[in-house]
């Protein structure tokens, strides 16, 4: 227990007193825990956010949330999401072959409501819209 308390601690989870073993939620911690957000992905939005990002920094610092590590690019959609790489609002700059770029696309597709047409994609926009 006191080492994942230090964990939780370390990323602005809970707050943990190591003399007497008590720790209390933060707000953060409540809104992870309701979210399902890991405290990996807490970690690098502690360590990359910023007051002065922009849209593209943001998005691309999204799509590397540790809710997303088994998102792999599948040759059938490359084709799809270079469609969709036009069609979004905000530039990407990673290469769409990898899944921080995949990712990117379907949370804008998400937002500005675009429709998808293959079925690979559409199952991995309710993964990542969960």
């Amino acid at each position: 227990i006191h080492s994942a308390a230090t964990i939780l601690d370390k990323n602005n989870l809970v707050k943990y007193d190591r003399k007497s073993g008590y720790f209390q939620v933060t707000d953060l911690g409540r809104i992870a825990s309701y979210y399902y957000i890991t405290h990996e992905t807490i970690a690098t939005y502690n360590e990359h956010l910023k007051p002065t990002m922009g849209e593209i920094e943001l998005y691309r610092l999204f799509s590397l949330s540790d809710e997303f590590k088994y998102v792999t690019v599948r040759q059938d959609e490359k084709m799809e999401l270079a469609k969709l790489l036009d069609r979004v609002p905000i530039p990407v700059k990673e290469s769409l072959e990898e899944p921080s770029a995949k990712i990117n696309v379907l949370l804008q597709v998400y937002i500005s409501r675009l429709k998808l047409e293959g079925l690979s994609l559409s199952s991995d926009m309710v993964y990542i819209t969960q």
